[in-house]
């Protein structure tokens, strides 16, 4: 397999027909038998996996070049999941909008190139598979909690569902409630995976007050809990519930590799992946 033959295994899987703008092939490989995959890799990795004989690297999070120049336009799918749960569309485009301005400066402020540049000074593959690998986790948590949920669900039923995947149980990290209580009615959800990175303020803000009682994210900063918190309180009745980066993140990660590897790759994972 080579480089461009992999990423389009992954849209595959995710049932994609365009490269999302966080995922890019930043160094071509060719003839590709052995790649290391991580969920985040720096310079040090390339000259660990050059040793040790890989022909790629593959990284989850975007690494360099135009996975991070045009990352802010992932963002926008996140009005997708609103407006798929009800959210009105100008509701949804102006949460995106905030949500891509406060992510924009940081975009075009990175160094876009130090990663890509000591991949090609090596002459080692290098590629980031980002949207993709999300949207699979995603849609396996949202069958998830459509499949188990019963009836009248509380939060605590959404947790004991999700906790049923692998990666989940064997995390060290918790699905923990950050607004709300594990004992409040679920009511109308969403999860909100697979939109770049989480939707902070704006997004859970467009949900909550267009009729979501719970909104599900993979991480949340906490100057924007304190946000939320401040305009719905601690306990309730609306509720954040947030799942953990590493394994929201392998979730999609190994469905792709176990792919890849029954294809004849040799595919080693490391740095956060958590290979079940």
């Amino acid at each position: 397999m080579d480089s461009e033959e992999i990423l389009n295994v992954a849209l595959r899987l995710a049932k994609q027909s365009e490269t999302p703008a966080d995922t890019t092939i930043n160094v071509p490989a060719k003839d590709v038998k052995r790649t290391l995959f991580g969920i985040d890799v720096d310079a040090a990795d390339l000259l660990v996996a050059k040793e040790k004989g890989y022909d790629l690297v593959i990284a989850h999070h975007p690494t360099g070049g135009s996975a991070i120049l045009e990352f802010p336009k992932v963002l926008s799918k996140h009005g997708d999941i609103l407006t798929r749960h009800g959210v009105p569309s100008d509701a949804a485009a102006s949460a995106v909008r905030e949500l891509q301005e406060e992510r924009e400066p940081r975009a075009h402020a990175e160094n876009y190139d130090h990663l890509p540049s000591v991949a090609r000074l090596m002459g080692m593959g290098l590629m980031c598979i980002h949207n993709p690998c999300d949207e699979i986790g995603r849609r396996v948590m949202d069958e998830t909690l459509r499949a188990r949920l019963p009836r009248e669900a509380h939060v605590r039923d959404a947790i004991a569902a999700l906790e049923t995947i692998p990666e989940f149980r064997a995390a060290k990290t918790r699905i923990v409630v950050r607004m709300g209580k594990a004992e409040n009615p679920l009511g109308k959800w969403a999860v909100h995976h697979g939109a770049g990175t989480n939707g902070g303020v704006p997004v859970a803000r467009a949900a909550f007050d267009h009729g979501i009682d719970t909104v599900f994210y993979i991480h949340i900063d906490a100057g924007a809990l304190r946000r939320l918190w401040e305009v719905y309180g601690h306990e309730g009745p609306k509720n954040l519930v947030v799942t953990g980066h590493l394994a929201s993140d392998s979730i999609g990660i190994n469905v792709l590799v176990r792919e890849l590897r029954a294809r004849g790759l040799r595919v080693d994972t490391y740095s956060g992946i958590i290979d079940v």
